[in-house]
């Protein structure tokens, strides 16, 4: 890796819409992807705090690709991505990880989105539940939504509203195919605590129309 080859990546990342962002960084996965390793040296190489937002977004994007062969890029994403302040590298974070999971492949990524799920940082833990959405239009999730909805119970409680926000928003997309899944689901959690609470009640945000009566009676037994 020379200073040339990072500030050839950090100019082609460099004030990208996040559509542009997209088509850039898979053009640039299409022409690296047979050099992983020293790819995922530049990223390391070009990551700046300070520097400009969307280079940032595209590296924690591209990361995501090159963690199929390289697990390294996996921890760079679980701590100096996931440690940025910027809420739009956090969406990237969690595209990252999406792209991941559909180059890898969906049903051999579970054991990664359960580890992130339960990671110890907020902010990979919300990655893992938004970066599927919506997970049931995924492969193997989309024949399996009870095992998408046993992921997302893993953080139904989550000390963060950031992440529980997340998960009930992705439960609430799985209900709308899926109603008897969900409710049989939500009510189920038993072990609810006021947080836990908050989430089912706002993952019932398709089910309170759909399915009114069984609904209000979930929420009924919510209590507070």
């Amino acid at each position: 890796m020379t200073t040339g080859t990072v500030d050839e990546l950090r100019a082609a990342l460099a004030g990208a819409s996040v559509p542009e962002l997209r088509r850039r960084t898979e053009r640039l996965w299409r022409e690296w992807q047979d050099r992983p390793g020293e790819l995922l040296e530049a990223l390391v190489a070009l990551w700046e705090p300070d520097g400009e937002r969307e280079v940032r977004m595209g590296a924690a994007m591209l990361l995501g690709a090159v963690a199929v062969a390289e697990r390294a890029a996996l921890e760079v994403m679980t701590t100096t991505c996931a440690d940025d302040a910027d809420w739009r590298v956090q969406e990237a974070l969690a595209k990252g990880l999406d792209w991941h999971c559909a180059l890898r492949g969906w049903a051999e990524s579970v054991p990664l989105l359960e580890s992130w799920l339960t990671h110890g940082h907020p902010n990979v833990r919300r990655a893992a539940a938004e970066g599927p959405r919506v997970w049931t239009a995924r492969p193997h999730f989309k024949d399996r939504p009870d095992e998408a909805l046993r992921l997302l119970g893993l953080v139904r409680a989550d000390d963060s509203a950031y992440v529980r926000k997340s998960a009930a928003n992705a439960i609430s997309d799985i209900s709308k195919k899926h109603p008897e899944l969900v409710l049989a689901t939500l009510s189920g959690w038993t072990d609810t605590t006021s947080a836990g609470a908050w989430t089912i009640k706002h993952a019932c945000r398709h089910l309170t129309k759909s399915h009114p009566g069984e609904t209000a009676e979930i929420l009924a037994g919510l209590g507070g």
